[in-house]
């Protein structure tokens, strides 16, 4: 902790020589009043920057010096805090209010020279649709190594006008690295893209991200499915990144009773934690409840799944969550703004949501493991660990190259307009032999092996597509749901269980 609090001073004591050299503050003067240690760190710094200044082979403007030097400062924290220029913090304030297109992933670099890493990519958006996972990363945006760029300037290169094309290099462990290219779309902003009954009782909601109006939207499908003789829920948390800490309170206060602890937030400054209870008493406090889990749900997710396993709330089925519990503080500044990790997040029961990585950034993502049987007890912090593991199936490679160049959608969209379907006439045999005729006339190379493999997914994929231009997203994700081993693994935990309105335990 001493020395990490060193270079935090001394990462700002260049930050102030450099405000101080750009002012055109006399060399005397820089460090008056300041110990010895602090002062020799300045003259260290102020040698180093007259160097650059005159000798180097270009001229580097103060600016780019003064950027320089504060990203660097930041960045050596931990992979969360950042400086946003005064451009870079316009496009932030931009993209909260949803004004862009793009891929739909939440990415981040563990280092300044390591390639962005994908920490989830968002449903239904052309990320998710092109088999991007949690942990791959993207070694290339149109050419450029992210391992020389910011994670902002990546961003950049990855947002663009709706229906332009970009292309990627994806790496994915030991795979040969591949390239992508992808349309952007609009991301969604919407909390809840669709909530159904699976069967006559036992309801399902995928919750997308928390923002201000997520418990409102939460309770108003959490009613619909009531009348409609919902008696149990699957929450789906999978891929969500997070969001607003109030809306996690918000959303969890409607399955717990008034006063029940959810999150403490503790910082070095604070004279002590700042807990968050809920603050009513849930609507829907005794529904018999399963929350669905993976490696891309993080951050304010974790915190409604960490409160639900501690409080005895709901079972958790799927993968240990990401592991993002640091909490940030935006302030804007002279020239941009800053974004500091102020504190961290912890289960009631007091463990730490947020993984270890003071031994290297670069081991930022959690090793394939055993999952515990006492998965709220687990000595090892970081991640929220559910009590029964679950894996998606992995889609088949065929499948996957169909998905990656949109073959789905483009076929069925033809097929829609030419023999004008209807949701209540859609028969899927006959499409399904003609898209694999239309397949034999692709230049798409493949064995029949692999086709055989990909049969299923082929089939269920599009029905998707067709329902979901017919009938809306919810339909066409009802398509997949044979095909979802942790939803099938959740239904069966709640029927095993019964619907008697208690607790789930």
């Amino acid at each position: 902790m001493a020395y990490t609090s060193f270079l935090m001073v001394r990462r700002i004591l260049l930050y102030v020589t450099l405000l101080l050299l750009c002012l055109g503050m006399s060399r005397n003067w820089i460090g008056f009043g300041l110990d010895p240690e602090s002062r020799e760190a300045l003259e260290v710094y102020l040698e180093v920057a007259e160097l650059v200044r005159g000798r180097g082979a270009f001229a580097v403007e103060e600016d780019v010096l003064l950027e320089a030097s504060l990203e660097g400062m930041l960045n050596r924290l931990d992979p969360h805090s950042h400086y946003y220029s005064p451009e870079v913090y316009q496009e932030l304030m931009e993209d909260q209010k949803g004004k862009f297109s793009g891929l739909g992933m939440l990415v981040t670099k563990p280092t300044p020279t390591s390639y962005l890493l994908i920490v989830t990519p968002m449903p239904d958006t052309p990320a998710s649709r092109a088999g991007l996972e949690a942990g791959d990363l993207i070694l290339e945006v149109d050419g450029e190594s992210t391992d020389r760029l910011t994670t902002r300037q990546t961003v950049r290169l990855l947002k663009g006008p709706e229906g332009t094309e970009v292309t990627i290099k994806v790496g994915r462990g030991d795979r040969q690295p591949e390239e992508l290219t992808l349309k952007r779309a609009p991301i969604p902003k919407h909390s809840v893209p669709y909530a159904f009954l699976l069967d006559d009782h036992i309801g399902y909601l995928k919750l997308n991200l928390f923002g201000q109006a997520s418990d409102e939207e939460v309770e108003e499908h959490l009613d619909r499915l009531s009348e409609e003789g919902m008696e149990a829920l699957i929450l789906d948390l999978r891929d969500n990144p997070g969001g607003a800490l109030s809306a996690a309170v918000s959303v969890s206060s409607l399955f717990l009773g008034k006063g029940d602890d959810i999150v403490s937030v503790r910082g070095r400054t604070r004279r002590g934690p700042l807990d968050y209870q809920a603050h009513r008493t849930g609507t829907y406090g005794s529904l018999p409840l399963v929350v669905l889990v993976n490696h891309g749900t993080a951050s304010a997710a974790e915190i409604l799944a960490g409160a639900f396993q501690d409080q005895n709330r709901a079972i958790l089925i799927g993968e240990r969550t990401w592991g993002k519990g640091l909490v940030q503080t935006v302030t804007p500044v002279d020239r941009g703004a800053v974004a500091i990790t102020t504190a961290r997040y912890f289960t009631p029961s007091g463990r730490m949501i947020q993984r270890d990585y003071s031994e290297s950034y670069d081991a930022y993502y959690f090793e394939e493991e055993a999952e515990p049987e006492d998965a709220a007890n687990v000595e090892e912090e970081g991640g929220i660990i559910p009590e029964v593991s679950a894996q998606a199936a992995e889609i088949p490679e065929l499948a996957l190259r169909l998905e990656r160049r949109r073959a789905f959608l483009e076929f069925m969209a033809e097929e829609i307009k030419k023999a004008e379907l209807a949701i209540d006439s859609l028969e899927m045999d006959p499409l399904f032999g003609a898209f694999l005729a239309h397949l034999e006339q692709t230049e798409e190379d493949y064995t029949p092996e692999e086709l055989e493999e990909s049969r299923s997914y082929i089939r269920h994929a599009l029905e998707r597509e067709a329902r979901t231009m017919l009938a809306g997203q919810s339909e066409g994700y009802k398509a997949m749901v044979p095909l979802d081993r942790p939803l099938k693994k959740a239904v069966e935990v709640l029927s095993t269980k019964g619907s008697s309105g208690q607790k789930a335990a």
